[in-house]
């Protein structure tokens, strides 16, 4: 099935591995949240949001949720009694406790994903200013990343704007969440919006966000919505001339890699190959070869015959990354600078896969030519074809995945810390969280907890974060401090809410049902939501499985979602999650 293959296209370079995010599992414990928490120390310290089922109810400020709002009911099918969810917490919430005299400001949230190598659709086009090297882009041969490709288009805008967008909604509590149209069709109009409204239909009422569709980022209706600000998950170009929680490019460059690399924060060491200037000549004024390249593409290209000044700029900095590449022993990591959807790294341990790396990445059409096509007078300074060349880390003995919230001032809302799982070749496949070992990773890993929130909140940033760390049973070296050793070493910043970050706020609904552990992950289907519902009947009816995000694709008859799962304990939940995964596939994002 044409779906099925796009969104199970990896992101590797010839077997390399290129990450991918697929589930995420969190296991529940004893922990209480304290919705009104206080600092356990001096600032430096930690706050602590604990799980329990009280629930602090705030009140959507401005204008009332119009009619023309998702509207949000109980789901009907008939003979099947789903239980309404209700969260400890909603991002709501924490925005209006991170930022106090911001707490009357009424924020629209959008969760969608971007791509930069295709049009999603006509209102939402690529983005040509802030580059992202989804799988997609670092994959798909050029040719390929056209509007004629329907195919490609449909699914990733099933993915990015609806699929995410919908994970995120779920957590969001009374807020107006943007969503942005597959395409403005009346039929598929209707089926974006009934595809939303009845996942968050199981949420109880007072958490459940006020819908917005629009057609994309450059119509977003602020002033008949009420809304003050946006905060948002990625930057999209389309988001600039609205009034913002932060900055585009602040936010940008604080989810690159280079930005990880200079953070100060504890990172394995790495070599930074940055590319200086831009193309000098437009694809109009370079030469005739550009000139027919770009009759026949929709994203830009300096194609290998380019004879211009362009093509010798390519060619110079090609080398510069190719060489460095090539001097490099292995071990060692390769990353792009900025990605989504966990792809752009490619983890090379033997010469073999430093040979195909470096023919993939010299190739006419691979990644770096079309990324270094990208760069512009307006981009050029925030260094989006840079590429990070990291030590690997050796002998870890923990993986671990850390998220929670940064207030304004600084201090973070503890939320989760997640044991890490990976497939043979080094892919994240999942995560684990035992909640009678929460206490003991929260002191473990306070301090950099600390650390990161500090840096965001220096930058600006209020709201969601979630780092990878990598344990040690000794301390190495770190990129940090000429040289700072340390066990823990932080591998990716995600400055944005994470494809696991409702797992900790749905910790009272699973534990009032005798539930310790739970996992959300993502799968693709054949037929729609109501067959895979009645297929799961006892489970979704006794709460220990509902739907996070859905998207059914009629014409193909297959559907894409989230699904979250609960067990009693570690080994009842990875038999389910196998039993469910035995008669579906995994979505790569």
């Amino acid at each position: 099935m044409t779906l099925l293959c796009l969104l199970n296209r990896g992101g590797a370079a010839r077997g390399l591995r290129s990450t991918s995010y697929a589930s995420s599992t969190i296991c529940c414990g004893r922990h209480n949240i304290n919705l009104n928490p206080t600092p356990t120390a001096a600032r430096g310290s930690q706050l602590r949001l604990n799980f329990t089922n009280t629930y602090l109810r705030y009140c959507a400020t401005a204008s009332q949720p119009l009619h023309t709002m998702g509207s949000v009911d109980k789901p009907s099918l008939t003979g099947i009694d789903l239980p309404i969810i209700k969260l400890d917490t909603t991002l709501t919430e924490l925005f209006r406790r991170a930022s106090p005299q911001n707490a009357s400001t009424r924020l629209g949230m959008v969760f969608c994903g971007v791509n930069s190598g295709v049009d999603l659709n006509p209102d939402f086009p690529r983005n040509t200013k802030y580059l992202y090297q989804d799988s997609p882009f670092n994959t798909v041969p050029r040719k390929e990343l056209t509007r004629k490709n329907h195919d490609l288009r449909k699914s990733l805008a099933m993915k990015y704007l609806s699929l995410i967008p919908q994970r995120d909604a779920f957590i969001a509590g009374p807020s107006p969440v943007i969503m942005f149209n597959m395409n403005q069709s009346p039929a598929t109009v209707a089926h974006d919006r009934e595809e939303a409204t009845t996942t968050l239909s199981v949420l109880d009422p007072s958490q459940r966000p006020n819908l917005v569709f629009c057609p994309g980022p450059s119509k977003i209706p602020m002033k008949e919505y009420g809304i003050d600000k946006i905060t948002y998950k990625i930057v999209a170009d389309g988001l600039e001339s609205y009034p913002l929680t932060h900055s585009l490019e602040t936010h940008w460059i604080l989810n690159s890699k280079a930005g990880l690399a200079r953070s100060g924060l504890p990172t394995p060491r790495c070599d930074i190959i940055s590319v200086k200037g831009y193309p000098p000549a437009s694809p109009r004024s370079c030469c005739d070869a550009c000139r027919a390249d770009k009759r026949s593409n929709d994203l830009t290209f300096i194609p290998e015959s380019c004879s211009g000044p362009s093509g010798q700029w390519v060619k110079t900095e090609s080398a510069k990354v190719l060489s460095a590449i090539s001097s490099r022993p292995v071990p060692f990591v390769l990353k792009n600078q900025q990605v989504f959807g966990g792809a752009g790294t490619w983890v090379v341990t033997t010469q073999e896969q430093k040979d195909d790396l470096l023919s993939d990445f010299s190739s006419p059409d691979g990644p770096l030519r079309k990324l270094l096509s990208q760069v512009t007078p307006e981009n050029h300074h925030m260094d989006p074809a840079a590429v990070v060349i990291s030590d690997m880390v050796s002998n870890p003995i923990g993986d671990y995945g850390l998220t929670f919230f940064v207030n304004e001032d600084g201090e973070p809302v503890f939320l989760a810390t997640s044991e890490q799982m990976t497939d043979g070749n080094n892919a994240w496949v999942g995560s684990t969280i035992v909640y009678s070992r929460q206490e003991a990773l929260y002191e473990r890993f306070q301090v950099l907890m600390s650390r990161t929130a500090e840096f965001v909140a220096k930058h600006g940033y209020v709201g969601p974060v979630g780092i990878d760390v990598l344990e040690t049973g000794t301390e190495g070296e770190t990129e940090t401090h000429c040289g700072e050793r340390t066990k823990f070493h932080v591998v990716d910043l995600n400055v944005r809410t994470s494809g696991s970050l409702a797992l900790p706020l749905l910790k009272g609904h699973f534990t009032q049902r005798g539930l310790d552990c739970a996992s959300s992950f993502g799968i693709t289907v054949k037929g729609g939501r109501e067959e895979f519902v009645r297929k799961w009947r006892r489970e979704f009816e006794e709460g220990r499985m509902f739907v996070l995000s859905w998207y059914e694709d009629r014409e193909e008859g297959a559907s894409i979602a989230d699904v979250v799962v609960g067990a009693e304990n570690e080994e009842g939940l990875q038999g389910m999650i196998e039993r469910v995964r035995e008669g579906s596939e995994e979505v790569i994002f």
